[in-house]
Formats: structure tokens, C-alpha cells, sequence
């Protein structure tokens, strides 16, 4: 799968969507592609939209910081742009805040709605777990025109062995696009549950919650223990 390259500045919310829904990067992929539920496509433009917002703080801040630095004569001219600098800094904040309000419930809904995570560790072996990762990007379940042996390849074109993906299909971790005809090829895609049992086996152990990442420059910085 190739990702798509992160045009936006990072967010206080990557950290807990990563922790939901895995990589963001796939995240995003996924969307543009169409692939998402309505939840998760939902929080995947919602957390577009932060980014953008983020960087739209950024720029106002680079540029007081600029305008502060003692480069420039301070006279009328200078304490106006600054004045304008301020004011769209606090739009921009004030924007930002409710782009992450609205990020934050996104992924709210999502994690509500979550259906729970299958116990893999005893129905699913590695095999099965390798099929589920090689069926991420998507992939097509077809029957042979003449020999009638149904074959299941990737996106890549790879070969999916055709008993651990009736396992999957079994555990109800992909979906078939039964619209389309066996011989053509129909279209199979992960499910929620998929998407999930796949976070939960590159995570398998509880993790202890990362810190807060702090703004560079934030004060005060804490006091290290001893």
C-alpha cells in the first residue's frame, strides 16, 4: 500500500486516532479509496480538517515570531502587521479548537461503535493473521471461467491461500461485493472487525498510555524524577 504523504502539521489527536484505528497514513488511503465506514470516513476528514487548521496556526505563529524577532524598526507600520498577526492567530486557534472538538467526537463515535475485537490468539493462527495483513489494501475473490476453482489474489496480485481466507470470512473480518459476478471478480475488502483484529495483533499486549506530547517551546518544562 502506498501512503499518501502528510501534507498537514501533526495534531494533539494522532496519538489516541493511532491507538483506534492503526496508522494514519492507512487511515487516509483508505478514505481516498473509499474504503472506510461512515464512522471512520468521518473522523478521517475530521482529522484532515485539524490537520489543515493546524497548520493555519503555525503559519500565524511563524510570522509574529518573525515579526518579533528584532529584524524590523518598530514603528506604526511594524505594530500594525503585528496587531493583524495577533488577530488571525486567535482565528486561527479559535478555528483549530473547533475542528479538534469535532475530531475528537469522531472518534468517539468510532470507538463506541467498535464492534469488539475476536479472541485471535486461539482461532486464528499466523497463517491466518498473514492472509488478513495481505488483504489490507483490498484484494478479488474469483472463479475459474473453466475450471470452476474459486481463487482469492490481492490488490498486488498475489495469491491468498483460499482456506485461511474462509476462515476470515468465517470470523466475518472481510466483506465480499456479492454485486458483481464470481467469474468477473468481486471485490473484498476488510471489515471493522477486520481493520481491528489487525491493530490488535501488531498491539497485542496493554501499553501504558504515552505521554502528552508537549509544543515545543511549552512552559514549564516538568521537573525529571529522581
Amino acid at each position: 500500500m502506498t501512503a499518501t504523504p502528510r501534507t498537514t502539521g501533526p495534531t494533539a489527536l494522532d496519538g489516541p486516532i493511532e491507538q483506534t484505528v492503526g496508522d494514519l497514513a492507512g487511515l487516509h488511503h483508505d478514505h481516498h479509496a473509499g474504503l472506510l465506514s461512515e464512522d471512520r470516513a468521518a473522523l478521517a476528514s475530521a482529522h484532515r480538517d485539524l490537520g489543515v487548521a493546524e497548520t493555519a496556526v503555525a503559519y500565524h505563529r511563524n510570522v509574529l515570531m518573525q515579526l518579533s524577532s528584532g529584524a524590523h524598526v518598530v514603528d506604526d507600520a511594524l505594530l500594525d502587521r503585528m496587531r493583524r498577526t495577533l488577530r488571525d492567530l486567535a482565528r486561527a486557534v479559535a478555528d483549530r479548537d473547533e475542528k479538534q472538538a469535532r475530531a475528537a467526537a469522531a472518534l468517539e463515535r468510532v470507538r463506541t461503535s467498535a464492534p469488539p475485537t475476536p479472541a485471535i490468539s486461539d482461532e486464528l493462527t499466523a497463517h491466518d493473521l498473514a492472509a488478513l495483513l495481505s488483504l489490507a489494501a483490498g484484494g478479488t475473490v474469483r472463479e475459474h471461467l473453466h475450471t470452476h476453482r474459486v481463487s482469492v489474489r490481492t490488490t498486488q496480485g498475489r495469491l491468498v491461500d483460499y482456506m485461511a481466507f474462509q476462515r476470515l470470512e468465517h470470523h466475518g473480518l472481510v466483506a465480499i461485493d456479492t454485486s458483481r459476478d464470481l467469474i468477473v471478480g468481486q471485490l473484498v475488502t476488510l471489515t471493522d472487525a477486520g481493520r481491528s483484529t489487525l491493530i490488535g495483533s501488531r498491539h497485542p499486549a496493554q501499553q501504558k498510555p504515552a505521554a502528552p506530547v508537549r509544543p515545543a517551546g511549552a512552559w514549564p518544562v516538568p521537573a525529571r524524577s529522581r
